[in-house]
């Protein structure tokens, strides 16, 4: 018998778990992520409370996973990311060897949710799944034959920085017109705002629950206020709906999954967000070339990328045990 330690680190919360050797999940300490405290804050956190999970677990922890909220290499096995502060370049998985003295594998928090799901949750019984996180930005991870594919520069599954307009806002990538720029949840957050500027009147529900500040409008508000039938809102759900069917057709026709899995907090709008977009992606697809893959919400919900990064350790822990 061992246990394993799981990271899951987010933009806006990370959480630090002990899993047993079967991956069931034993205890998760999180917090809400500092993003002024920058990496220096984080790895403080995660050395903190990875050691008093270790302190408490009842057998031997073998290694730890890593899901990173960001882009990585996966190859070197360290942070790529550009968007915040002190991570660009970052050996994560080696200072986590260094630190708690634990093998270590990392993986972006698409790529490891992917994994999750198909190990643990709604992907479970399939051979290929398709994992699509929409949160503050859009993420995509490939699970084929039970293996994640990274593709040569691990940039497979950038489902969110595909171009899909011509005219389109510039995205937080450098580029102009990508998809997560239409559906991701700052994007509905952003249309959420920008209705209450213009027609106040009609946002009167998003506002309230918004506590009556425009600022404040987030992408559950949009989502719960489309779930209470207010038309502004159902308006902004349907046309986010729209652009995401016409990413995910194109998942089909280039890789036709067994299931597309969707997971993040917009994700958790449930059927207002999904029965629009199985509506758009039949009304876009073509009568000759039909399609079986499935479209479901993420059985694990949050956690589909901590339950990614265990699955990574269970890898290293037996791969450790093998050599």
């Amino acid at each position: 018998m061992h246990n394993v330690l799981a990271m899951d680190i987010g933009g806006s919360r990370f959480r630090v778990a002990l899993f047993d050797d079967a991956g069931r999940r034993l205890e998760v300490l999180e917090g809400e992520t500092s993003r002024s405290g920058g990496r220096d804050w984080m790895l403080d956190q995660l050395r903190s409370r990875s050691r008093e999970l270790l302190d408490r677990s009842d057998y031997p922890v073998k290694a730890c996973g890593i899901s990173f909220g960001g882009p990585v290499d996966f190859e070197r096995q360290q942070v790529r990311s550009l968007h915040v502060q002190g991570w660009e370049n970052f050996a994560l998985a080696r200072w986590v060897q260094e630190t708690l003295n634990l093998p270590c594998r990392l993986d972006n928090d698409a790529n490891a949710g992917a994994l999750g799901e198909y190990r643990f949750g709604a992907g479970r019984g399939t051979g290929s799944i398709f994992y699509m996180t929409l949160s503050t930005g859009i993420g995509g991870g490939l699970v084929l034959g039970g293996k994640v594919h990274h593709g040569r520069d691990s940039l497979a599954g950038e489902i969110g920085h595909i171009p899909v307009s011509e005219s389109g806002v510039a995205c937080v990538c450098g580029g102009r017109g990508c998809l997560e720029t239409f559906c991701s949840g700052t994007a509905i957050a952003l249309r959420g705002r920008e209705w209450a500027h213009r027609r106040p009147e009609s946002a009167a529900r998003v506002l309230k629950l918004s506590g009556g500040k425009v600022e404040n409008i987030s992408a559950r508000a949009v989502a719960e206020a489309a779930a209470a039938g207010d038309s502004m809102a159902v308006g902004i759900i349907q046309e986010s709906a729209h652009w995401l069917a016409r990413g995910l057709l194109m998942v089909v026709r280039l890789l036709n999954p067994d299931k597309i899995v969707l997971g993040g907090g917009v994700a958790r709008a449930g059927r207002v967000l999904l029965d629009p977009l199985r509506k758009n992606m039949e009304e876009l697809s073509s009568p000759t070339l039909p399609y079986s893959t499935e479209v479901e919400l993420a059985e694990l919900e949050n956690y589909s990328p901590l339950y990614g990064a265990t699955a990574l350790t269970l890898e290293t822990a037996a791969e450790g045990a093998k050599s």
